[in-house]
């Protein structure tokens, strides 16, 4: 029987953290690990995986990402990501265990359990799809700077696929992933998402209400951000009046100018 929880470690055994070397190399110093603790809305509230279903996919070169993240830029490099490139990503995501360090891991996957979480169904058609976004993941390049340091990584940093089997070996970026794990429950926040409607700005939405601070985003900038042109405020107020029903844990408002979004406490004065 195909064991989808099998972990295989090793193809790096030791992280780096401040203090230890890895391999005979230098220690990473305070500010080092400082700037590779990624904050998570570079990824995920940001026109990474762009705030749309793409059927014509381009290709761009060092291409500016937006974000609501001021002190990191994204630069990237590939074919263009969209929601569906992000739901694949996040099923692979909930399959890991927490990650502690820089050491990567790899999670063998079933392509058929893939597609049918991503799409509710797994036929031939479907694990193609699958595949081809994990193509995407592994073949884009980030660069991330701050003004000081230039990190740059892939997504997926190896995708090995067996064709007879129909399996792969994923190995996710362990930053993205960590950074990923900042949320206190990953998993439901995973689970929530799909089950909200298959609307493109709806779940895009979701991942911004999840990873960004009190923040108001001006109308006039969303079509840029979200990396959909279509963002028009009529559409961002169906798409939140939706959320509200599905994201108890946040007050959302549309004003005049923008989108608000503000923490709210959960039950029994925990924040998250």
């Amino acid at each position: 029987m195909f064991d989808d929880d099998m972990l295989v470690e090793g193809w790096m055994d030791q992280g780096w953290t401040p203090g230890a070397g890895c391999d005979g190399a230098e220690a990473l110093t305070q500010k080092e690990c400082a700037f590779l603790s990624l904050p998570p809305e570079l990824f995920f509230a940001s026109e990474l995986f762009q705030g749309q279903y793409v059927r014509r996919r381009v290709r761009v070169r060092d291409y500016p990402i937006q974000s609501t993240c001021t002190h990191r830029t994204l630069h990237y490099t590939g074919v263009r990501l969209d929601q569906f490139d992000q739901d694949v990503f996040l099923a692979c995501a909930a399959r890991f265990p927490r990650q502690k360090s820089s050491a990567p891991c790899t999670r063998k996957m079933d392509l058929r359990g893939l597609a049918r979480e991503v799409l509710k169904r797994a036929g031939t058609a479907d694990k193609r799809r699958v595949a081809e976004s994990l193509r995407r993941l592994e073949s884009g390049r980030i660069k991330i700077r701050d003004g000081r340091f230039t990190c740059y990584l892939q997504p997926i940093q190896k995708a090995l696929f067996d064709d007879k089997a129909g399996f792969c070996l994923i190995e996710l970026n362990p930053e993205m992933l960590r950074s990923l794990q900042r949320l206190e429950n990953l998993q439901r926040f995973i689970r929530e998402r799909f089950q909200l409607p298959k609307v493109s700005m709806d779940r895009w939405l979701h991942g911004v209400m999840h990873f960004s601070e009190r923040i108001c985003i001006p109308f006039s900038g969303l079509p840029a951000l979200s990396g959909n042109a279509q963002a028009v405020p009529v559409q961002i107020e169906e798409s939140v009046n939706r959320l509200r029903t599905s994201a108890g844990l946040f007050r959302l408002s549309v004003g005049e100018g923008g989108l608000e979004i503000s923490r709210k406490a959960r039950a029994g004065g925990e924040r998250r």
